[in-house]
């Protein structure tokens, strides 16, 4: 089977969405929240962007799958 594209000639502008870059330079914010015991603290480090509600939420799910999420690296 034998696919006859033909050529084109010229250059073809392309418009498409502006794109908005995003600031990099600034710092993320975040909090340390102990997702351990009290007898075994194991921090780990949250995003600051939410409300206090959605890291609570956040911070029982880390702490009850703990074993799965690690707070260092080797």
């Amino acid at each position: 089977m034998t696919l006859n594209i033909p050529e084109s000639e010229g250059i073809r502008e392309v418009q498409g969405p502006e794109l908005s870059i995003p600031d990099i330079s600034n710092l993320i914010k975040t909090i340390k929240r102990n997702i351990g015991t009290e007898d075994q603290p194991k921090f780990a480090s949250i995003g600051d962007y939410w409300d206090e509600e959605t890291v609570s939420q956040i911070a029982n799910l880390l702490h009850e799958y703990q074993d799965l999420f690690p707070t260092r690296f080797f």
